[in-house]
């Protein structure tokens, strides 16, 4: 049996912006010769480390502030930066988003518990985790799949098993709840995990750790169906693109892509051909 085509939000977030990057990466495989480790990226990969051990443990009733700021040493990593002063300002900086997580959690359980003596209400049970750093697949077509990989995901008992898909962003200040519902990323969890578990209310969140604010979004009926409509015919036509015509082209991207050395020399070659 042949193998299904697989889409993911990072495939279909590199097609949008440029096809020519999704050849170099997918088809001509050429990224092991142009990527470059970023402080960025080695900075919110050590953050997500932590928070999946911190959860997974249990999250602020089991794990107390000090320890999940000192589990940032043995989960930390130590690419991409410029030097030792960069690196430490990193670190201080994540420390300091820990220490801030820790708090944000505490005081959302004392809240809840303020508010249930208030009411005289039974204090209702918290979000448990549910899912943590978890691949899920869907099939899209006998050709096609889509997967997508999530950060975490909360049930809520107090929502009727509500499942909520939570992403942390470590790059951004803020967030909000049109930037959720623009995602390519959140839109295919939430449509990957509504399909699984169909009889259940899916939504999203995004977490932007710097400020410690979030956003939520949850998907319609018909949004989530034109979205899978939409992916289903995108990853068709990527399935079956002839790609020796895919060439690259200048855009708005092209500064902070990778492969930009690689399109440079492609259109020098181009100039001196008089193409």
């Amino acid at each position: 049996m042949a193998r299904k085509f697989v889409i993911s939000p990072t495939k279909l977030r590199i097609w949008y912006r440029c096809p020519a990057e999704y050849r170099l990466e997918y088809i001509d495989k050429l990224g092991r010769f142009y990527h470059r480790a970023r402080a960025g990226f080695a900075f919110g990969h050590s953050l997500h480390r932590v928070l999946e051990t911190f959860h997974t443990a249990g999250g602020a009733e089991n794990v107390d502030a000090e320890t999940l700021s000192a589990s940032l040493e043995g989960a930390w990593v130590a690419k991409g930066y410029s030097g030792e002063e960069q690196e430490t300002a990193f670190k201080e900086e994540a420390t300091r988003i820990l220490t801030d997580y820790h708090t944000a959690e505490v005081a959302r359980a004392e809240t809840a518990r303020v508010e249930a003596e208030k009411t005289g209400e039974p204090l209702p049970d918290p979000p448990r985790l549910f899912l943590a750093e978890k691949a899920l697949r869907i099939d899209l077509t006998p050709e096609i799949a889509l997967t997508g990989r999530v950060d975490r995901v909360d049930e809520h008992p107090a929502l009727g098993g509500a499942l909520e898909i939570v992403d942390y962003k470590s790059g951004r200040m803020g967030v909000t709840s049109e930037d959720v519902a623009e995602s390519v990323a959140m839109n295919t969890y939430q449509a990957v995990l509504k399909r699984k578990h169909p009889e259940r209310r899916v939504f999203a969140t995004i977490v932007a750790l710097r400020s410690g604010t979030s956003a939520s979004h949850e998907m319609g009926d018909n949004e989530r169906e034109s979205f899978l409509a939409e992916t289903t015919e995108t990853g068709e036509t990527i399935r079956t693109k002839d790609w020796e015509n895919v060439l690259p082209v200048l855009n708005d991207h092209c500064p902070y892509c990778d492969f930009l050395p690689h399109c440079e020399k492609f259109w020098a070659r181009q100039k001196r051909r008089g193409l």
